[in-house]
């Protein structure tokens, strides 16, 4: 769902670009957006019980036109765009995969282990459930480390 909204905020970017040339008025620039939390969870097809959630954390480098569009496209497919998700604490070490790739807008993904890391630290109580199922599956060596790094208690999810 990500990626196609991500192609038509690509298209709006080229179409009100041609037109603010046109006028002689500056253009929008090219932007990034990391896609944070659940949502990265769920873009990412993790294979966990995964609660489905309408808000939409990202952080990113755009201009404010251009996140109002964004945020309308989502919106037209029942999501909203989260106003202060950009706050969401990540782990220094995450990294971030390419979802779409075009002429004016990147979008990329948090990685899971790092989103795991960041529930399980600023949320535990919230993400028990879905942390308690991702150990009980065999939590990733990265997360393991991670965890150790942040000082998170894994007893309390098992």
């Amino acid at each position: 769902m990500l990626s196609e909204v991500a192609a038509l905020l690509d298209a709006w970017i080229i179409d009100q670009n041609v037109g603010l040339r046109r006028e002689g008025l500056p253009t929008y620039q090219p932007c990034q957006i990391q896609v944070l939390g659940q949502t990265a969870l769920l873009e990412a097809g993790l294979a966990l019980q995964l609660v489905a959630t309408k808000d939409v954390d990202v952080r990113a480098n755009y201009e404010q036109a251009v996140e109002a569009e964004f945020h309308r496209l989502l919106r037209a497919r029942g999501r909203e765009l989260d106003p202060v998700g950009h706050e969401a604490w990540m782990p220094k070490e995450t990294t971030y995969a390419p979802l779409y790739a075009g002429r004016f807008v990147t979008l990329l993904l948090a990685d899971a282990d790092a989103v795991l890391v960041s529930k399980a630290l600023k949320a535990p109580a919230k993400n028990r459930s879905l942390l308690t199922e991702y150990l009980a599956k065999g939590a990733s060596p990265r997360f393991l480390q991670l965890s150790k790094r942040y000082g998170i208690d894994l007893e309390q999810f098992v």
